[in-house]
């Protein structure tokens, strides 16, 4: 991969989201919560009215506010447990700002919407999905040049032929090795 040191690298929400959110009605019990959750193999939920965007439950919801207090989950409906406002972001927001958001507000999951429509959901799962192929790519891509500040030579890959050089200077915002400032 050949790109500038000024191209910007960056995932959106939209690239890592799960678009398939659990929705669920406001007036469900907690104990048809657990069996959806058990059945779409999922630790969330969202609470809609009309489309509309009411609340989020969590499996962590289920344990602490209805089994902990001995309350009957037969009894208790989604609008009494789920937790709002919901922390939101838009399908365009970018992946390090979304991950910002969960870790400021302690949170695991972020809903996503465009206006009042839900596109998806973004949990740390689909994050940690990413991770490691992120990270490899962003190694990769400082591998490539690791500048040094005061005019020294640096090792890395030239920026136009793409070979290894362990003399790179940079020449009009460009990291070059030896043959191509020689063409230049």
């Amino acid at each position: 991969m050949s790109l500038s040191r000024n191209e910007r690298i960056s995932l959106k929400v939209s690239d890592v989201m799960d678009p398939n959110p659990v929705c669920i009605d406001k007036s469900i019990t907690v104990k048809d919560i657990a069996k959806i959750m058990e059945e779409k193999d999922t630790e969330v939920v969202l609470v809609v009215e009309n489309n509309k965007l009411l609340g989020i439950i969590t499996e962590k919801d289920l344990l602490t506010k209805v089994l902990s207090k001995g309350k009957d989950p037969e009894k208790v409906k989604a609008e009494e447990i789920m937790s709002y406002p919901v922390k939101y972001v838009t399908a365009f927001t970018d992946l390090l700002h979304a991950i910002t958001i969960m870790v400021k507000n302690n949170i695991r999951r972020l809903v996503v919407l465009d206006k009042d429509k839900i596109l998806g959901i973004l949990t740390v799962t689909d994050i940690l999905r990413v991770a490691p192929s992120y990270i490899s790519f962003l190694q990769e891509l400082s591998g490539e040049a690791e500048l040094v500040k005061g005019g020294k030579t640096i090792q890395g890959y030239c920026e136009r032929c793409g070979e290894w050089s362990d003399v790179l200077l940079q020449v009009s915002d460009l990291l070059l090795c030896e043959r191509c400032r020689e063409s230049l």
